[in-house]
């Protein structure tokens, strides 16, 4: 069965997205808000994304984020407000969609 692409443009008034961060310790998922769809030429949730974590920045910030040890899954996830992320710890990066 093939899968087809399809787009999620950005609705108006939704200012962020759901994503889920890969590092070497932790699964963190969390809300970013997205940079204004001007900076992008074609705005598309996955472009601001993509601009996001490529323009430069050291740093990005998540919200309402739960982090999750890969290797103690025994153990609750830690849930926090705000969350700093050095982008030079990123393994991956996904969106996490939304039903």
């Amino acid at each position: 069965m093939a899968k087809t692409h399809q787009k999620n443009n950005l609705e108006a008034g939704k200012e962020s997205i759901k994503i889920l961060i890969t590092t070497d310790e932790y699964l963190i998922s969390g809300d970013l808000y997205l940079p204004i769809p001007s900076v992008v030429q074609n705005p598309t949730n996955e472009n601001l994304l993509f601009y996001a974590l490529n323009c430069g920045n050291k740093f990005i910030q998540l919200y309402n984020c739960v982090i999750s040890n890969k290797d103690s899954v025994e153990y609750q996830p830690e849930v926090v407000n705000c969350y700093n992320i050095n982008l030079d710890i990123v393994h991956s990066c996904q969106i996490i969609k939304e039903d």
